[in-house]
Order: C-alpha cells, then structure tokens, then sequence
C-alpha cells in the first residue's frame, strides 16, 4: 500500500505541477506586478444582420457568438444610443472589447483592448470557465482536479514523511512549527488588519 501511495503521490505531483507553478507565479504577480498591463488598441468591423430586441443582455451574446469571440458581456458597459443602436463591453483574459452594434448599417464596430501577457496569467489564478472557449472548460476541470491532488499530496506526504522511523521526531516537530507558524501568521493578520 505504501509503495502505491507513493507512485500516486508522485505522478498526481506531476501532472499538476504545471498549475502550480503558474499559480505559484501569479501569485507573486499580484503582488509585485512584474509588468504594465497592455494598452494596444485595435479597431475593426463586420457585417452582420441583427433584429433588434430590447433585451441587450441577450442580444450581447448573440454578437459575441456571432463575432466567433469569448468572454463575459459587460452589464455596467451596456447601453444604447440615441438611435437606438447597442453597445456594450465584452472581457476576458487578456482582452478587453468595446462593441457597437449599428442596427441601421448591419454593422459591428469592435474596439479591441489588448491587455498583456500578465494579465492573462493572473486570470488564469482563478478562473474556472470563460464564455464560449472551449479551453477554459478544459482548464476549469483541470483547476479542479489540481486542486484535490494538492490536498491529497499534502495529507499522503505528511502520511508518508511520518512513517520514516529515522526521521519521525524531525518530521513532527518540522510540521507542528510549520503549522504553527502560519496560524500565527494568520492570527497576526486577523487581529492587526
């Protein structure tokens, strides 16, 4: 059973080391900020026929689904013009879309926000699923499965760490100062904000 354990401990580190570093990164990320976020603007238009409906939070997703583009429709960015027309924000790691919807012209005018490489990486920090991308799925799963090998990882290496007859004093008083230094640390935090 030991020896099972340990391959699993092993592998299931493995697969989700990946994760770990880039969480591990955007971690430092938030807090360092190693680069400016992007600020490169592209501007471009499509032809597209729309009926005009007066729910723009639906008539939001069918451009976006209609653009072949993902993410979330912005709700605090809707809004329609004097002539009627949409337009509304539309977000998602990395970029950022200003999208006008001209009813008269069968038009879409797309203002484009490119946002940098850091920002897509502390998005993926936390993000489970974005709107009509497929990988982000793919990526949510993969969030969850990382997430429950972590906690395995932790509870079978303590498991694992202990049984070592040579080094089982060591092993315990390394983990009861471990543990006992971040809840200080936490207790610190809570008490003094």
């Amino acid at each position: 059973m030991r020896s099972l354990l340990l391959k699993f401990h092993i592998y299931a580190g493995l697969i989700s080391s990946s994760y770990l570093l880039i969480f591990g990164i955007s971690s430092l990320n938030y807090n360092h900020n190693f680069g400016k976020p992007g600020r490169e603007k592209v501007t471009w238009e499509r032809s597209l026929k729309l009926s005009d409906t007066r729910n723009d939070a639906a008539l939001s997703e069918t451009v976006r689904d209609a653009l072949g583009l993902m993410g979330w429709p912005l709700p605090w960015e809707t809004h329609r013009d004097g002539d009627g027309n949409l337009r509304f924000g539309l977000s998602r790691p990395g970029k950022h879309y200003t999208i006008h919807v001209l009813f008269d012209k069968n038009q879409v005018r797309v203002e484009e926000t490119r946002k940098g490489f850091w920002e897509v990486v502390n998005r993926l920090h936390a993000v489970m699923a974005v709107p009509s991308s497929p990988f982000m799925r793919f990526w949510g799963a993969y969030t969850e499965l990382c997430t429950w090998v972590v906690l395995f990882s932790t509870a079978s290496g303590v498991y694992l760490w202990t049984r070592r007859r040579s080094e089982r004093l060591i092993a315990w008083i390394l983990l009861a100062g471990g543990s006992g230094t971040s809840l200080l640390f936490m207790v610190y935090i809570w008490w003094r904000g």
